[in-house]
């Protein structure tokens, strides 16, 4: 296939409506209407074939509803065919557009997407600002009613630069003719994947038109809401006429009157769900009632059988991951507390994927700690030690050792992490009790190169052995020190432990002493098969070293 052109019969082709067919199916594979397509999919594809061939293919009419979250849109809805149509038409149209557009325009775009345009948000604003040092002004503009008032005509004659057959224009007509408009030969249905491809192809105009006549540098644009930076008010002003006089004579389109307008960066601005600010972000109140919304509809579906818990964790960590991009820490904790109050995981359950039960039972795990203390562990992470982290988050010393602690005591980094095997035992040989005060052990060690921080991480790690731990921690340690050493030689069995375990997950507030999660364990759940004396018999790990060293000889 020629990069610079494409054939009605490269569309029509049964392997661009194969490909069509999976991209369209991608992610509904349980919903009726694809079901019902895929059950005689030869027989719909070669239909489709025929009507394309043919010139006789008619989309459907729309199903269209009225979305608020929170500003109301109305969505319209192809069929489940019409849309493998829309893919057909993309995926040859797509390329031949993509090398035209402009870095900073972000929507419906591979590696692209809202939160790398927030991302360039940030790039542009240190830049404009000089780290913050300079007055930055910020141009928010939104385009009136955009999806609706796009000219047919005038996208048709963009599409033409690049597409030459007649035959595929007459389709995208069909598409863009299947739309009830209050004006005829304007207006493309929101929801649409065509939709989505010719918006950016119409603003691709504009785009070119900030970055080539006008000179902005510091542009980014999503779909019809687009910002430009400079530290001058004027030369903002000055954009702003000259855009709404292109869009007007160009575009057949306007400017909003409410919604654009000329802020600065330490006042805040809303874009993308965010109200940014320079140093830090905050989640607008819309993007979490929509969640909260959401979050009620998971609910439900789980309650009634109709999704499973492993659903129910992909959509709440992908609201996790997103708002996790703004200052969210408190509301995500909380969020992610109240999770397996909302969605308790049922015993008759199987599960497909064990692992992501266990890393979102470790978030859990980790919402128990304050975030200056867990900010501390991710620095430590980064190899930083204790004097450039305090000189990083400009805190005391102290601080942070007493961060080394709490994280020491409550088993979230091992105490060889921060201290040499030397130092330990030398601190350890002069603890009586756990309850020691730090003066006693010192005087005891004599020795000026061991601190009393050093001296209070042992003291932490003693305390932590003494005291009760999470239903969540005593699993995976009983999963490395007796699942694995005992039923090393049959991973099988291995893999359905891991799944009875998630079963009991759901008590995850549940504390324990090792004597008394062994018990549990061991007398009142039936999750290891072993006979009971060799379900209570310790393998240390010299003797599994031994046995694993004895097999391979």
């Amino acid at each position: 296939m020629n990069e610079n052109t494409v054939t009605y019969e490269e569309l029509c082709s049964p392997e661009n409506l194969e490909l069509a067919f999976k991209k369209a199916r991608k992610g509904k594979t349980l919903k009726s209407y694809v079901i019902e397509f895929e059950n005689d999919l030869d027989e719909n594809l070669n239909r489709l074939r025929f009507e394309l061939l043919t010139q006789t293919y008619m989309p459907k009419p729309l199903e269209t509803f009225i979305l608020r979250d929170p500003k109301t849109r109305k969505i319209s809805k192809s069929d489940f065919r019409d849309r493998v149509i829309h893919h057909t038409i993309c995926n040859l149209i797509e390329p031949l557009f993509e090398k035209t557009f402009i870095k900073d325009s972000y929507a419906n775009r591979i590696g692209k997407g809202s939160l790398n345009a927030i991302k360039r948000f940030d790039q542009f604003k240190k830049i404009v600002s000089k780290n913050n040092s300079r007055t930055c002004y910020l141009l928010k503009a939104d385009i009136k009613h955009y999806f609706p008032t796009v000219d047919h005509e005038i996208l048709l004659q963009f599409l033409k630069r690049k597409i030459k057959d007649k035959k595929i224009f007459w389709l995208i007509k069909k598409v863009l003719d299947n739309h009830e408009s209050k004006v005829q030969g304007k207006g493309m249905p929101l929801g649409n994947l065509t939709s989505q491809l010719f918006a950016n192809i119409y603003l691709n105009e504009l785009d070119q038109y900030v970055k080539h006549k006008l000179r902005a540098k510091y542009y980014v644009r999503y779909v019809d809401d687009f910002i430009l930076m400079n530290n001058n008010k004027k030369f903002l002003r000055s954009c702003e006429r000259k855009i709404n006089k292109f869009l007007n004579q160009k575009l057949l389109l306007e400017l909003h009157p409410e919604k654009t307008r000329i802020i600065t960066l330490n006042k805040g601005v809303n874009f993308l769900g965010f109200k940014i600010f320079f140093y830090h972000k905050i989640l607008q109140r819309k993007n979490k009632n929509k969640f909260n919304s959401k979050f009620k509809k998971t609910k439900q579906l789980y309650t009634t059988g109709k999704i499973d818990r492993e659903k129910a964790i992909e959509v709440f960590e992908g609201h996790l991951a997103y708002v996790s991009n703004a200052n969210t820490y408190k509301y995500r904790k909380e969020l992610t507390k109240r999770f397996n109050e909302y969605f308790p995981l049922r015993k008759q359950n199987t599960i497909s994927s064990v692992k992501k039960h266990e890393n979102f039972n470790q978030k859990i795990e980790n919402t128990k700690f304050e975030y200056s203390t867990t900010k501390t562990l991710q620095l430590l992470r980064k190899g930083l030690n204790v004097n450039q982290i305090a000189k990083h988050r400009n805190i005391k010393e102290g601080t942070v050792w007493q961060h080394i602690h709490t994280l020491i005591e409550h088993h979230q980094l091992k105490l060889k992490e921060i201290m040499p095997n030397q130092k330990i035992k030398v601190i350890l040989k002069n603890i009586k009790t756990s309850n020691d005060k730090l003066k006693e052990i010192k005087e005891r060690i004599n020795d000026e190169s061991i601190s009393f921080d050093e001296i209070a991480c042992v003291l932490a790690n003693l305390k932590g052995k003494q005291k009760k731990k999470s239903l969540t921690y005593f699993i995976e340690w009983y999963k490395k020190t007796n699942c694995y050493r005992k039923c090393y030689y049959n991973k099988k069995q291995r893999t359905i432990c891991r799944n009875k375990f998630q079963t009991i997950t759901t008590n995850i507030n549940l504390e324990f002493t090792k004597k008394e999660f062994l018990e549990f364990i061991n007398k009142h759940t039936k999750i290891c098969i072993l006979k009971q004396e060799d379900k209570e018999r310790f393998v240390s790990f010299k003797e599994f070293m031994k046995i694993k060293h004895k097999s391979k000889n």
